[in-house]
């Protein structure tokens, strides 16, 4: 086994004095480039463990928010990785661990990273979780079983079942189409991985106008920000255009099983109506072609948060479901999973929310609703 190279646990804190690799040899390269451009060193070889063993949650990772946690012993084929959030003494683990998919080595990881959080003394919570690692959790850590509530779910497609049938799905695709909008694969090559001058300043004046046409509405909760250039080498770009601009853009990040995680879909304020639709269309056709069995649009709230294991309503989650309630009226999140229902999304799994038991309140809600506000 190739072990991790050296700055790969250096944004770990303790992390030289617990992991020794005095020689190591160098991993793999990612996917798609031999250079991951646009990645802080301390993560350069997260892009291909993300592609080996990430989901849509894990694909946050590269983001400047999130840190990221390596385990003792790691190795590029065996690795122990956990990113997270942090907001003063709560640690929010998003996603499952990087690591090999059996039940040991998820429980494995998971306790490394409890007991290192306990020596920062800081408080866990795991977020966005799949059923196979929220059961890991559930059954205990340290003999603790830990309790585990549900408000996501993944909205999965298949472009091979996809029949773009939907009434709605249809009259947009036709608005598209009479606006003459056109889609097609913006290719970055070797080697700095980046559009031509011209193309690179339309998509960020694009998003900078999308970002200003939500003003006044408030924040938005995400849980990754809107930067397109980040791994570069190993994202896939799909543009929308008129014959006078670009008006949109669409990136998907590589994940394990040869899938993507839809990152981004965004229309610009000067498409018309039906553009994100013409997009992903297109985008679903060529995954369709390639023989992608599935892409994921990643998490999407539920109406209701549901209790599962190893918890009771009682008056903490009363008061819980109903301060979650208000934040799904206020936000409109939900909204997000009715979008995507056109292209015939199939909600297959639910994920989860898991914490120790009764440490899991209103102030933790409102400071993982801290977290993951953005302007």
């Amino acid at each position: 086994m190739s072990q991790l190279p050296p700055n790969a646990v250096s944004d770990t804190p303790k992390a030289k004095d617990r992991i020794n690799q005095p020689n190591p040899s160098p991993a793999p390269p990612p996917s798609r480039s031999d250079n991951v451009h646009f990645v802080p060193a301390s993560k350069s070889n997260l892009p291909s463990l993300l592609s080996r063993f990430g989901d849509a949650s894990s694909s946050n990772w590269l983001e400047g928010n999130y840190d990221v946690w390596r385990g003792e012993g790691a190795t590029y084929d065996s690795p122990k990785v956990q990113g997270y959030l942090r907001h003063g003494r709560w640690v929010f683990a998003w996603g499952d661990p990087l690591c090999e998919p059996t039940k040991e080595k998820r429980k494995e990881a998971a306790t490394e990273f409890v007991e290192w959080a306990k020596e920062e003394k800081l408080k866990v919570v795991w977020c966005c979780v799949t059923s196979e690692f929220e059961e890991v959790l559930a059954e205990g850590l340290e003999g603790v079983g830990w309790s585990t509530l549900s408000c996501l779910k993944e909205d999965v497609l298949y472009p091979g079942r996809v029949t773009f049938k939907s009434h709605d799905l249809k009259r947009n695709l036709r608005r598209a189409e009479r606006a003459d909008v056109s889609c097609a694969e913006l290719h970055l090559k070797d080697p700095d991985y980046l559009p031509d001058d011209e193309t690179k300043t339309a998509i960020d004046s694009g998003l900078e106008a999308w970002r200003k046409s939500r003003h006044g509405l408030g924040k938005h909760i995400a849980s990754a920000s809107l930067d397109p250039w980040i791994d570069t080498g190993n994202r896939r770009y799909f543009l929308a255009r008129t014959p006078h601009e670009i008006v949109g853009v669409c990136i998907l990040t590589p994940i394990a099983d040869g899938s993507y995680h839809i990152r981004n879909a965004i229309h610009f304020p000067t498409a018309s109506r039906g553009t994100s639709e013409a997009l992903l269309t297109h985008v679903i056709k060529t995954m369709k072609e390639e023989g992608r069995r599935s892409l994921t649009f990643g998490a999407s709230a539920t109406e209701n948060l549901v209790l599962e294991h190893n918890i009771r309503r009682g008056v903490r989650m009363r008061i819980l479901e109903r301060a979650y309630s208000a934040i799904m009226a206020r936000t409109g999140l939900a909204q997000r999973g009715q979008f995507r229902s056109k292209f015939e999304t199939e909600p297959n799994e639910r994920l989860h929310v898991s914490f120790p038991p009764h440490s899991f309140g209103l102030r933790t809600l409102l400071a993982l609703n801290k977290t993951l506000k953005v302007k």
